[in-house]
């Protein structure tokens, strides 16, 4: 008798475990962006990050205004926006331009940046609104909740 029940028991989870399957579809296999080309060297035309960050900032008239800390980059790769930071008596501060706004001069060797001139002034950028990355947004975001 046990081993009638056995069986019958068998028997129906047999039947059922096609249908358990259909329930647990495979995960799908995530696209990722093909990877065909490999750049072997920089352009004339190109600059790089790391020579851009940490660059001199002036004005037209010369003023130094501070120095590139950080680069916007969109999904697509193109930068966006340079992050310039201004020091001085006041503080610390952080200004977002766009990277068309900049005018870049190489040094006398053309293989890295000398400096970067912007159409503001230091006091234009002072009064501008402070760049926020999105973490500080989010800690903001967070704090403006629990109060």
């Amino acid at each position: 008798m046990l081993a009638r029940q056995v069986l019958v028991a068998a028997a129906a989870l047999a039947l059922l475990l096609p249908a358990l399957a259909q329930d647990n579809p495979a995960p799908s296999r995530i696209s990722l962006p093909a990877t065909g080309v490999y750049p072997v060297r920089q352009d004339s035309t190109q600059l790089l990050g790391s020579n851009l960050i940490g660059a001199k900032v002036v004005s037209i008239s010369n003023e130094t205004i501070g120095r590139v800390s950080n680069l916007v980059v969109n999904e697509n790769g193109a930068v966006e926006a340079a992050v310039i930071s201004i020091g001085g008596l006041f503080g610390h501060k952080e200004v977002a331009v766009t990277f068309k706004s900049l005018i870049i001069t190489r040094n006398k060797s053309g293989d890295a940046i000398d400096h970067v001139t912007l159409a503001a002034t230091k006091d234009d950028l002072r009064q501008a609104a402070e760049f926020k990355p999105l973490s500080r947004q989010m800690i903001d975001q967070q704090a403006a909740l629990r109060r």
